[in-house]
C-alpha cells in the first residue's frame, strides 16, 4: 500500500468537519452573528456561505457545468447552505467514482480574487477540499475566543476518515 491520502479520504474528512460545524452552528445560532472579517465577511454566517460557495463553484467547474456567479448563491439560512454543501459533496463523489475523469488535465478559469489561473483538475479539487478545512480551523479559533467552544476537534487524526 502506498502511504498516500486519496481524494475520497480527503473528501470524507472535509465533509465530516463541515457536518460537525453545521451541527454546532445549528445548536448555537448566536455564533452565526459573531463578527468575522475572514474573506471580507461581516459575520460567521458569511464565512460559512463563502466556504459553501467555493465548493459549489469549483464543483460546477470540475463537472464542466456553467459556473454560477458568487452572487447567485443565497446568503442563508444555515440549512440552505448545508443543503448546498451536501450537493457539492455528491458532485465530488460522482466525479471521483468516474474512471474516465482526467485529473491531470489543465483548466483555465477566472477566480474572484486572483484573476485568471491555470491549474490541473486534481489541484483544483485538492484546493477546494483543503479550503474548507482551513476556514473551519480559523472559525474554531474565532468562536472559541468569543465564548463558543465547539467541543470537538477538527484534526484528521481524531476523525473517522482513514480508518
Amino acid at each position: 500500500m502506498t502511504p498516500a491520502l486519496s481524494f475520497e479520504e480527503l473528501l470524507a474528512w472535509s465533509d465530516e468537519s463541515t457536518q460537525r460545524w453545521f451541527q454546532f452552528l445549528a445548536e448555537n445560532p448566536a455564533a452565526l452573528d459573531l463578527p468575522c472579517g475572514i474573506y471580507g465577511t461581516s459575520n460567521v454566517l458569511g464565512l460559512v456561505r463563502h466556504i459553501v460557495v467555493v465548493e459549489m463553484r469549483h464543483g460546477q467547474r470540475l463537472s464542466g457545468e456553467t459556473v454560477s456567479s458568487y452572487e447567485q448563491f443565497p446568503d442563508g439560512p444555515l440549512d440552505v447552505l448545508a443543503a448546498l454543501h451536501t450537493e457539492a459533496v455528491a458532485r465530488f463523489r460522482k466525479l471521483l467514482a468516474d474512471p474516465t475523469q482526467n485529473w491531470a488535465a489543465a483548466m483555465e478559469f477566472v477566480t474572484l480574487t486572483a484573476g485568471t489561473l491555470r491549474s490541473s483538475r486534481r489541484k483544483l479539487l485538492a484546493h477546494t477540499l483543503l479550503h474548507a478545512v482551513r476556514h473551519w480551523a480559523q472559525l474554531s479559533a474565532l468562536t472559541r475566543a468569543a465564548g463558543f467552544p465547539t467541543g470537538f476537534a477538527g484534526d484528521l487524526l481524531l476523525s473517522s476518515a482513514l480508518q
